[in-house]
């Protein structure tokens, strides 16, 4: 017999038989779909409160985030987006972080990795330093990569689209 055929029969059978010790992962996708709404929910709250803490919270404190957006992919540092959310809230008042369509949520069978898509009105009003006020309103689409650790969801990374302003293709 073929060394090759009899080492990866080996390696299939002490695979199978692992998994027989372990028993088929039990996973409750209706939980874990709602804990990970709870995180979208969440962001909706700190937004209207300002709370860059809760925002940060469910970030791994030792990985740098994936952002996907405008063509560009960029990693930052729980730190980095700590500055970037002080300075975008800094002035802003939320009149609006809602979702126009129910998200979509999906988890992996063994629930430990998940995604959202969401699509979402923003609308603020930002003062600036000289007391001018502005208002902001778009509509957001993004997918959220969600991964499970020590029985916890951290949201890992981010890919975001904006819809065109009116009369821009």
């Amino acid at each position: 017999m073929n060394r090759t055929v009899l080492t990866l029969g080996m390696i299939a059978s002490f695979a199978a038989l692992a998994g027989a010790a372990h028993g088929p992962v039990h996973v409750d996708a209706d939980t874990a779909k709602a804990e990970l709404l709870a995180i979208h929910q969440a962001d909706r709250r700190a937004h209207f409160h300002r709370d860059v803490d809760a925002l940060v919270a469910t970030l791994p404190p030792d990985f740098r985030f994936i952002s996907v957006r405008d063509g560009k992919i960029q990693t930052q540092s729980p730190d980095d987006l700590r500055k970037r959310f002080t300075q975008y809230f800094q002035g802003a008042e939320f009149s609006a972080w809602d979702d126009l369509e129910p998200p979509i949520i999906h988890v992996s069978p063994d629930g430990q990795m998940g995604w959202m898509i969401v699509r979402v009105k923003i609308a603020y009003s930002k003062t600036d330093s000289a007391g001018k006020k502005t208002q902001e309103e778009s509509v957001l689409a993004w997918m959220s990569a969600c991964e499970k650790r020590d029985g916890k969801w951290f949201t890992v990374a981010n890919a975001t689209t904006s819809a065109p302003e009116p009369g821009k293709p």
